[in-house]
């Protein structure tokens, strides 16, 4: 019996509409209420999203500006030790890729994704896992453009480290160094 006094004390309204006028005055006010709120959390949305557009957007500014740096390691390093040091093209594109590789994570972590954490070498393994990826795109592209078409090295290296740029830093964002 208790239960059903608080039961319809909690159904209780102050004051019932008496008539159609009352009845509709209520509605619009509530339809009006109802579409500030609404505006109000499109217009928080909207600015959420601006606020996220405009980070990305500088992330990516950072990644094309900073990682250019480990673009240039890249194709030097590939052009000094397969040009000068006569060394064979896919020895020479995995040792050019483990410097730039080295090189990008300290950039991208520091610098462009401005990102911390307590586990810097574990990133460093998903970091290098996520660069394989990439890499074998890359010696696939070598070896179809130098071995298969015989377009020059260097060419070659430019067209195929491009790509693989594109994919690292997609690969960086959505799972090295994604915000938890």
């Amino acid at each position: 019996m208790e239960m059903d006094k608080q039961d319809k004390s909690v159904l209780r309204h102050d004051h019932y509409p008496a008539n159609a006028a009352e009845y509709e005055a209520e509605l619009t006010e509530t339809e009006t209420e109802y579409e500030a709120k609404l505006e109000a959390t499109e217009e928080a949305y909207t600015e959420k999203l601006e606020a996220v557009e405009e980070s990305a957007k500088k992330q990516a500014q950072r990644y094309i500006l900073w990682g250019s740096l480990s673009v240039i390691v890249n194709i030097s390093m590939f052009y000094v030790f397969y040009r000068m040091l006569g060394i064979e093209y896919q020895i020479a594109n995995f040792m050019a890729w483990v410097l730039s590789v080295q090189c990008a994570f300290w950039v991208d972590r520091m610098i462009v994704f401005k990102h911390q954490s307590s586990h810097p070498f574990r990133e460093m393994g998903t970091f290098y896992g996520t660069r394989v990826v990439t890499y074998i795109l890359e010696s696939a592209i070598l070896w179809i453009g130098i071995s298969l078409l015989g377009i020059p090295g260097t060419f070659t290296k430019i067209i195929g480290h491009g790509l693989a740029v594109v994919g690292n830093f997609f690969l960086s964002k959505l799972v090295v160094f994604r915000k938890k």
